[in-house]
């Protein structure tokens, strides 16, 4: 019955279509090359030089595969969710993230720019559009434009921060949490992506759709050692060795943060405004591992399997040429 239902699955294209083009494909070229070889030699002969080439081929390809991750690959490396943590970290299941500090233990992003004095900081996160910037608005415009701005620069996240001036969050220590280091938004968004799908799947958290939660901060630990801040071409070429000459793949984790917003009321033909999350709403905290996944196993062992074929053609067809000589030498001294 089940075959019956992939059977009835099967579409015209690309299904049987794909399976006619390639079926036709290796009759056509495979089989051409087999019966020219066949015509001198023999059916036999030809069937095991033909198959002999054909997996010599299949190693050359499957070394290319092999090399560059690409052709009949596997899963690529992703994020799987292991925990979604509710308000304390305190309680999760990694025992990791457990010394994690909970994000309102934290000075915030804006705390962190005000009292750092960063120039770089200040100017994207601690400085409001002046009339001089934009004369063509009014003073209510204007009033409007900045009010706007400061509530975007009060309500940064600590990710944000570190994208645009990693040193004042490194200031502050959120290089080092224990094993944990804050992620820049630059450096989380696949796992950011990962998260917000895997909370939308579970409905009793509260989230319908992206708009209901605001994303906060990414942390991670474990994984290969990456490259240092501006680092030279010695840097690099010295973490490309060791990085890979190091056999086995330490574990990685991230854990990305989210909350619950603030219901705003939106007009008709207004831009949605901006997210401002509901102090009231505990913190969400999905712990993530890294899948490294297989990419390069199935072309290896592709490669492997038409090199172990490859050689025993080989020897199928040496072993042949053996006993063809012994009977020629038998014929020729029995003529003698």
């Amino acid at each position: 019955m089940e075959t019956l239902v992939t059977l009835a699955g099967l579409g015209w294209d690309p299904e049987i279509r794909g399976i006619l083009t390639v079926a036709t494909g290796f009759a056509v070229l495979m089989g051409s090359v087999w019966l020219i070889v066949a015509t001198n030699s023999g059916i036999r002969l030809a069937t095991l030089v033909s198959a002999a080439a054909l997996m010599g081929w299949m190693v050359i390809l499957g070394s290319a595969w092999w090399m560059y991750g690409s052709g009949w690959k596997g899963d690529a490396p992703s994020w799987k969710t292991i925990d979604i943590n509710v308000g304390d970290l305190g309680a999760s299941g990694l025992q990791d993230a457990r010394g994690l500090p909970n994000p309102d233990e934290m000075p915030s992003a804006y705390e962190l720019v005000v009292a750092s004095g960063d120039a770089v900081a200040v100017a994207e996160f601690d400085t409001l559009p002046s009339a001089a910037d934009n004369p063509d608005l009014s003073a209510d415009e204007l009033g409007a434009l900045q009010a706007d701005r400061q509530l975007r620069n009060e309500t940064i996240t600590r990710s944000e921060l570190a994208a645009v001036a990693r040193n004042v969050t490194d200031a502050a220590g959120l290089r080092a949490l224990g094993p944990w280091r804050l992620l820049a938004t630059t450096e989380a968004g696949d796992a950011q992506a990962q998260a917000a799908a895997d909370v939308l799947a579970y409905p009793d958290l509260g989230f319908t759709n992206s708009a209901d939660y605001k994303l906060l901060d990414a942390y991670t630990m474990g994984g290969k050692p990456s490259l240092t801040d501006d680092p030279n071409r010695w840097d690099r070429i010295r973490h490309w060795i060791t990085s890979s000459a190091r056999i086995t793949h330490p574990t990685r984790y991230t854990v990305v943060q989210l909350q619950g917003v603030l219901r705003q009321e939106v007009a008709a033909g207004e831009a949605p405004p901006r997210p401002v999350v509901d102090p009231a709403e505990p913190v969400v905290s999905v712990v993530l591992i890294r899948d490294l996944g297989w990419v390069r196993l199935r072309p290896a062992l592709v490669t492997i399997g038409s090199l172990l074929v490859f050689l025993a053609l080989c020897y199928w067809l040496h072993v042949r040429d053996k006993e063809l000589m012994e009977r020629r030498r038998e014929f020729e001294t029995s003529r003698a």
